[in-house]
């Protein structure tokens, strides 16, 4: 029994190997026909304006025992249009904007600051040059006071005298000759007194000497006269006629010839 089934499966397997190279063979012939008429299809189809597509052939399904069409010939391929892959889109660019540069900021100006330091006044102000006693800017006439011919037509304290102790008290004087000759005499110059007495030993000479003389146009001069203490005193031109030493050392006659003018030293 067991013969028999090994019998029967190889002719079964031969059965089959029969049948496998017949289809075979068929299907080969039906390959080639169907090739050969989907050449001339594709050669006739119109060409394609539109992008880049990939072609996808998809054959029919044959179906065994049914390889032709009523006409006798293989149905073409069917070709099926597929979209192109779709581009990547590109980026686009954004516009750079414009950055507005800050303007430079003026610097701030400084603002001057008030003096810290406030002067401080000296404690003891410096006491006051001494200033001259007001005097008329002209002479006062005078009574006519002379000797031998001569009398102080002007005599007065000018406006810088200093009234102070051992300042410069400045006068001025005019002799006038009244005999029109020359008139000898030996000193001439102003006579202080204090508190109603002569004091010679401050006797100021201006003009004067051995054998000097007052000439008939007369004799205009200026000079000062400086006193060591303070106090009221007065001052007169005088003239002397007995000798130069004797004049000079007090032992001479003082002649006055003008008015005395007060006078306060400080």
């Amino acid at each position: 029994m067991i013969d028999n089934i090994i019998k029967a499966l190889i002719g079964l397997l031969v059965v089959v190997v029969l049948l496998g190279g017949g289809l075979i063979s068929w299907m080969l012939i039906t390959d080639r026909q169907t090739l050969g008429e989907g050449s001339e299809a594709v050669a006739a189809a119109p060409t394609l304006t539109t992008e880049p597509t990939q072609e996808i052939v998809v054959p029919d399904a044959t179906i065994p025992g049914d390889s032709t069409t009523e006409s006798g010939a293989a149905p073409a391929p069917v070709v099926e249009l597929l979209p192109s892959s779709t581009p990547i889109p590109t980026s686009t660019p954004v516009p750079a904007t414009n950055t507005p540069v800050p303007t430079e900021t003026p610097p701030a100006t400084a603002t001057p600051l008030p003096p810290t330091a406030t002067r401080i006044p000296p404690t003891a102000p410096p006491p006051p040059p001494a200033t001259a006693t007001p005097v008329p800017p002209s002479p006062t006439p005078q009574p006519q006071i002379g000797i031998n011919g001569l009398i102080a037509s002007s005599f007065f304290i000018q406006d810088r005298a200093v009234l102070a102790v051992n300042q410069e008290v400045w006068f001025e004087f005019t002799v006038t000759n009244q005999v029109g000759g020359e008139v000898p005499y030996n000193a001439l110059g102003v006579m202080p007194k204090k508190d109603g007495v002569d004091r010679k030993e401050w006797y100021q000479q201006s003009y004067g000497g051995a054998n000097s003389t007052i000439k008939p146009s007369g004799l205009s001069w200026e000079d000062r006269i400086k006193l060591p203490e303070a106090g009221n005193y007065t001052l007169r031109l005088v003239i002397c006629f007995d000798g130069i030493d004797a004049c000079l050392n007090g032992n001479g006659t003082f002649h006055t010839l003008s008015q005395e003018i007060p006078v306060t030293i400080n």
